[in-house]
C-alpha cells in the first residue's frame, strides 16, 4: 500500500467519526506528523499506525453529524477553563446555555462533582467519568484515550484524591502516565497548556508527600517554563501560588510567605473585577487572555 493510499483511509476514517487531527492525534503522535500522513507524505511507524487502527476500532458508529455538538463542546471548553481558573462564577450562563442543548452526558456528571458537598460522592463520579472511556484510576487505558478537557480534569483530580487519602504512590503513577499522554501529543495549547500546569503541580505536591524535593522543585521550574511559554496574564496568581510550592521544598519560608501574600491579594483583586465587570453572554474559545 502506497504512502498515499494509507494517508487517504486514515483520513476518511477520520471524518467519517467526526474527529479532527488533534483529537487523533492525540497521545499517539503531533498533528504535524498526523498530517504528513495522511498527505502521503510520510511513512507511519508500525507502532504509530497500530495505535490509529486501535483508536478507530475504540470508537463506537457515531450518529450523523448534530450541529450542536460544536456548541456544545465550546461550552464544555469554556466551563472547564474557568473552574481550572478558579471562576467557577462565570459559568452560571453557560451551564444554563448547556442545559438548553438538551444534552445528558459526562461533562453535567463532571458539573455536579464539581459541585458536590461530598467529596467521597465527587470522586466516585468522577471515576464514573473515566470509567465509560475504559481509563482506570492508575492510568491503563489512557494510551487509546481521547481525552476532552473535562475528562483530563477529572482524572487529575482524581489523582489528588489519591495523594490526599496518603495513596502517594498510586497518585503518582496515574499522573505520570497522564504526562506521558500529553507530552508525546504536542497538544500543549489553550486549554491543554493549562491542564499540563495542573498536573506539574499536583506531581511537585506528590513529590512533597514522598519527600522528594527535588523531584517537587523541578515540576515547580517545568510549570514556571508553561506559564512563561504561554504568556497569559492570568497566570499571575498560579506563578506566585507555585514559586510558593518552591520556596516551601527549598526550606525558605519567608519567601514562601511573601509569595503567598502576593497570591492571596491577587486573587481578591480578581473577584473585585469580576464583581464590576458586566456578566458577558459572548464566549470565545481562542481569543482570551
Amino acid at each position: 500500500m502506497s504512502d498515499y493510499c494509507m494517508g487517504e483511509i486514515i483520513k476518511k476514517n477520520r471524518k467519517r467519526h467526526n474527529l479532527t487531527q488533534e483529537d487523533l492525534a492525540f497521545g499517539i503522535c503531533s498533528v504535524s506528523t498526523l498530517s504528513r500522513i495522511e498527505n502521503g507524505l510520510e511513512t507511519p511507524e508500525r507502532a504509530t499506525f497500530e495505535r490509529i487502527v486501535a483508536r478507530f476500532r475504540g470508537i463506537k458508529e457515531l450518529p450523523a453529524y448534530d450541529a450542536t455538538e460544536d456548541e456544545a463542546y465550546r461550552l464544555r471548553y469554556v466551563a472547564v477553563r474557568n473552574i481550572i481558573r478558579g471562576q467557577e462564577e462565570k459559568n452560571g450562563f453557560l451551564l444554563d446555555e448547556y442545559a438548553t442543548l438538551g444534552r445528558k452526558d459526562s461533562f453535567t456528571d463532571y458539573i455536579r462533582a464539581q459541585d458536590g458537598a461530598d467529596e467521597n460522592e465527587s470522586v466516585e463520579i468522577l471515576k464514573s467519568i473515566l470509567g465509560k472511556k475504559g481509563i482506570g484510576g492508575d492510568g491503563s487505558g489512557l494510551e487509546y484515550a481521547v481525552l476532552e478537557p473535562y475528562e483530563a480534569h477529572a482524572f487529575i483530580l482524581c489523582a489528588k484524591n489519591l495523594r490526599e487519602k496518603r495513596e502517594s504512590e498510586k497518585a503518582e503513577k496515574a499522573l505520570n502516565a497522564l504526562r506521558k499522554s500529553l507530552e508525546e501529543s504536542y497538544n500543549l495549547a489553550g486549554i491543554y497548556g493549562e491542564l499540563y500546569i495542573e498536573l506539574l503541580t499536583e506531581c511537585a505536591d506528590i513529590a512533597v508527600t514522598n519527600g522528594n524535593s527535588e523531584e517537587g522543585l523541578a515540576a515547580c521550574a517545568l510549570a514556571l517554563e508553561e506559564i512563561e511559554r504561554m504568556g497569559k496574564s492570568f497566570q499571575k496568581k498560579k506563578v506566585f501560588d507555585i514559586k510558593a510550592k518552591a520556596y516551601k521544598l527549598d526550606g525558605k519560608t519567608e519567601l514562601e510567605r511573601e509569595c503567598r501574600n502576593y497570591a492571596h491579594a491577587l486573587a481578591e483583586l480578581i473577584k473585585s473585577c469580576a464583581g464590576e465587570r458586566k456578566k458577558s453572554t459572548s464566549v470565545s474559545m481562542f481569543n482570551y487572555t
